[in-house]
């Protein structure tokens, strides 16, 4: 009965954002499913050449603007999906069809509070509304729904809970050029306060360390590194190296030659960059938060939050104490081994066909 059911996911966040907390999640379930049920991937636009070949993918082009996503998630999937003759649609970052006739499920793969604030313009609100009340209907794909631990008290749920953290293996292998010295990596999500004080963090630590390491920036787009390229000295652009518009791929790439991923952000709730770092043994320097601390536990070099001193010192401490990267090296791999594929699998097929049989 598994192998009859076909889902329709929602792939518009691979295109407008391909290295994203929702881009990661699909990856996932792209690599979950791929076997057990049929399995169809909705794209706005041609299927990127990173996209593993044996991904099926629906196109149905659409310009990426507010008013092309309301079309697109009410009238573009539940058309996609009665042309695959899906079940299920299955979409994430806070939107769902509102009149779909198909099952729904949704993954919130975003944070609550968004990063900074920002006005939402006429479409983008109408969207929004649009979308949450598809998300209202929608059956709700949760960590401990699908790893059936609800029992668990929010000490233990913390200390053993099922982390997503796997290698994709539906995305093409894309080797690229890193930094020839020991590098730390920090993505950014287009905060250009926050990229500021890591930048500035970042100087007080490289006048300490001179040309020993570098700091590989993941900019949210061109724009963002010709900013930081015009406000820095040309000594100081010589201790970065700066990323923009790369594929997930080639993050993947970056990410596993680092000496540590930096991450000031909270944790998503189904899982960010942190957790691909501790699946390719590399560890995490981040702040004392609840989220980050239940992804990366003994894996990760934590700090209060906006201590600058803290946050160098740890970045100096992995450069100059060999035996303290070694350990958390060891430690972010074992870390990934909680990431059980198999219960992911069975917990993803359960709320399909809850969502498409609700009375049984």
């Amino acid at each position: 009965m598994q192998s009859e059911m076909h889902i329709l996911l929602d792939g518009w966040q691979l295109i407008e954002r391909p290295l994203s907390a929702a881009a990661f999640h699909l990856f996932e379930l792209l690599e979950a499913l791929q076997e057990n049920v049929g399995l169809t991937l909705a794209l706005p636009a041609a299927k990127p050449a990173w996209l593993s070949p044996k991904v099926a993918v629906s196109i149905r082009p659409r310009p990426l603007t507010a008013l092309s996503h309301v079309q697109w998630v009410q009238r573009d999937l539940p058309l996609i999906a009665r042309q695959v003759q899906a079940d299920v649609i299955h979409t994430v970052a806070g939107v769902a069809p509102l009149f779909a006739s198909q099952a729904l499920v949704h993954s919130q793969t975003e944070l609550s509070e968004p990063r900074y604030a920002k006005r939402l313009t006429l479409w983008e609100r109408m969207d929004q509304a649009f979308g949450w009340g598809g998300v209202s209907r929608a059956v709700s794909l949760e960590r401990r729904g699908v790893f059936e631990v609800k029992q668990f008290a929010e000490e233990a749920w913390r200390g053993n809970s099922p982390l997503l953290g796997s290698v994709f293996s539906c995305l093409v292998d894309a080797p690229f050029p890193a930094p020839e010295i020991p590098y730390f990596l920090y993505q950014s999500f287009g905060d250009w306060q926050q990229l500021q004080w890591m930048l500035q963090v970042w100087s007080k630590t490289t006048a300490h360390l001179g040309d020993q390491v570098t700091l590989a920036v993941v900019c949210a787009n061109d724009g963002e590194r010709k900013r930081i390229a015009a406000h820095s000295s040309a000594e100081f652009l010589q201790t970065l190296c700066l990323y923009a518009e790369i594929s997930p791929a080639q993050l993947h790439s970056i990410l596993k030659g680092s000496l540590a991923l930096i991450q000031l952000e909270d944790e998503p709730p189904w899982g960010g960059l942190a957790r691909r770092a501790m699946a390719q043994g590399v560890p995490v320097i981040g702040f004392e938060r609840e989220t980050l601390d239940e992804a990366v536990g003994s894996a990760g070099y934590l700090v209060p939050p906006a201590d600058e001193r803290a946050l160098s010192a740890a970045m100096m401490t992995l450069v100059v104490e060999e035996e303290v990267l070694t350990s958390l090296q060891e430690k972010a791999r074992l870390q990934a081994t909680r990431w059980k594929v198999e219960a992911f699998r069975q917990g993803l097929l359960r709320h399909y066909q809850q969502a498409v049989n609700p009375t049984r």
